[in-house]
């Protein structure tokens, strides 16, 4: 079981964010953050209606990862809300998100500064 800090979730101008915590080399624990999708991430972000997923330092997602997204992206616009993802700077992971057309369905941010200042004015 990894720390709770691994997963680090906060509230900023009414916009909830994720994002994982990074080693010394800005590297993301690629098990953390396949197991958060995978478990714990639809019922910790239940109900929220703005919601930035920071990916900096993640390197991959696997499809128990994707698959939750999509589920929280269609939640979310259910509730007349708005998700977006920023730090998509992994080449592997720009691959995957191109070849599953999620560059084309989630707004994507280079930084979650950018990212958090688009949803809290939406």
């Amino acid at each position: 079981m990894s720390p709770p800090s691994q997963v680090l979730q906060f509230e900023e101008h009414g916009v909830h964010t994720i994002a994982f915590h990074q080693d010394e080399s800005g590297v993301a624990n690629a098990d953390v953050v396949q197991s958060y999708f995978a478990t714990d991430f639809l019922k910790s972000t239940h109900g929220i209606k703005r919601l930035v997923i920071d990916l900096s330092g993640v390197g991959t997602l696997n499809s128990a990862s994707l698959g939750p997204l999509v589920q929280k992206l269609r939640e979310i616009q259910d509730l007349k809300g708005s998700l977006a993802l920023a730090g998509v700077t992994s080449p592997a992971l720009r691959e995957i998100f191109a070849l599953t057309r999620f560059d084309k369905v989630f707004p994507i941010y280079p930084l979650r500064a950018e990212a958090i200042r688009a949803l809290a004015g939406a």
